[in-house]
Order: structure tokens, then sequence, then C-alpha cells
């Protein structure tokens, strides 16, 4: 299996992760960010499938559409912090998008042509965007239990 195979592979690998996490959970928020996530890599496989096939694609931005989730879901922070071993998920899910990346920024030095550079710069952002998305929610689930705050005296970062 070449390295173009093996990213294919990866993407379609996460992309059935997520999509497994989203029919697990309840929470509409969080399914809907495993959904976005699971449709983000399914477009990274097709774009690299494109490539492997000398086909076109297009690279598109698609980091605003999962940010925006976060934000739209007031009481989406709460909820998020009650699922039994959703640490464990996350944890994963980073892992899974840092190895991914790892491999974009190797296929990255190895890349030859202007069109190769293009497509390896821009998937190790996006999945650099899925690892801001992923350490956000371990940051929810993590900040109950690692700080503690007077309302009247704390600062909150806001998502």
């Amino acid at each position: 299996m070449n390295s173009l195979e093996l990213a294919i592979q990866l993407e379609m690998d996460s992309k059935k992760f997520y999509l497994g996490h989203a029919e697990k959970t309840e929470d509409r928020g969080l399914k809907s960010i495993f959904i976005a996530l699971a449709e983000e890599e399914s477009i990274h496989a097709r774009i690299l499938k494109n490539k492997a096939d000398n086909l076109s694609y297009e690279l598109v931005d698609t980091y605003a559409k999962i940010k925006n989730l976060f934000a739209k879901f007031d009481d989406y922070k709460s909820e998020i912090k009650q699922m039994p071993d959703s640490l464990d998920v996350y944890n994963l899910s980073l892992e899974n998008e840092k190895k991914t990346k790892e491999l974009y920024e190797q296929m990255l030095q190895e890349a030859t042509d202007e069109r190769e550079i293009k497509i390896f710069k821009y998937l190790i952002e996006q999945e650099e965007d899925h690892c801001r998305v992923i350490e956000q929610l371990i940051e929810m689930v993590r900040r109950p239990e690692e700080w503690v705050e007077s309302t009247e005296f704390g600062l909150r970062k806001e998502y």
C-alpha cells in the first residue's frame, strides 16, 4: 500500500469512527460535530482519490461549519460533560487526527509538484482544524474536573 492509498484508508476509517460515535450519542450537538467531522473526512478521501486518479478536485475550507456548531447550542457544554466515556473517545480521536496530520507532513516532504504540495498543505490545515475541535471537546470535559473558580471573579474562555 502506497502513501496515498494509506491516506485514503485513514480518512475512510476516521469517517467510520465519527459516524459510529454519532450513532451512539443522543446529544444533538455532539452528534452534529461527529457528523460534520465524518463529512470532512469523506471530502478528504475524495480529494485524495481524485488526485490518485488524476481527476480534478477542489480544496474547500469547511472548519467554519464545525466551529459554528459550538455556538449553536446554548446547553451543549453541560450535556457534553455527562457522557460517561467521552474523554476516551475524544483522546482517541485526537490521536488519530495527529497521526493523519503526521502522514500528510511526511507526504508533503516527498511531494514533487505544486499541486501535490498544495493538497498536502490543505490536508495538514484541515487536520489541525480537527485537532482544535477535538481539543475543545476535551477541554469542555476536563475543565469542571480540573478548574474551580468563583463566578464573581473568574475569567471564562468563550467557545
